[in-house]
């Protein structure tokens, strides 16, 4: 794959994979794919590895892992668009998940993230929120909705380093709008 800044604002396709929308990340050694269901056992693994933290910085609840119907639903191309991540060496090993859905409106997508503790604060979190905002654009989304805590200090980092704006805050948590790329 050329060389490039992470997750530039094209989508790309990983040349060494026949899957589209393969990402490669550098930095973590790490790529990222198109979920499908049958990653169900595997992410529900990341979910066992994650910290109650970390699960609760994605859900918003202690959440142990989802359900058949729930993964599902976030594989299936008609609602979103789902990916996973994993070692270069270790495809079987998934270290990371996001999902982007679409909303009730139909111009924005709501991204929602899980990064394996040992994988966080690498750059990963930045390089697959990038992703996710060139990658709602094929949805026909203008912008990502992004709900998370209030002392979720990497996601806001993140967020407000490309420069999202907080649309409002709602207890312990807050809401983003992050324009499509």
């Amino acid at each position: 794959m050329p060389t490039r800044a992470p997750y530039a604002s094209a989508l790309a396709t990983d040349t060494a994979s026949d899957e589209p929308w393969s990402y490669e990340h550098p930095p973590t050694a790490t790529i990222t794919r198109p979920a499908t269901p049958a990653d169900f056992e595997a992410v529900n693994q990341l979910h066992d590895r994650s910290s109650l933290a970390s699960r609760f910085a994605r859900y918003q609840s202690a959440r142990r892992n989802l359900r058949q119907a729930e993964w599902n639903h976030l594989t299936n191309p008609d609602r979103g668009i789902s990916w996973v991540s994993h070692p270069q060496h270790s495809p079987q090993n998934i270290i990371a998940t996001m999902n982007l859905v679409r909303d009730t409106d139909s111009h924005a997508a709501e991204l929602g993230l899980l990064i394996e503790d040992g994988w966080q604060g690498r750059g990963l979190g930045t390089a697959l929120t990038a992703q996710a905002r060139v990658a709602a654009r094929t949805l026909g989304c203008s912008f990502l909705v992004v709900m998370t805590g209030a002392d979720n200090v990497r996601m806001l980092k993140i967020l407000r380093g490309l420069g999202a704006a907080p649309a409002q805050a709602t207890g312990p948590t807050i809401d983003f709008s992050l324009a499509v790329a």
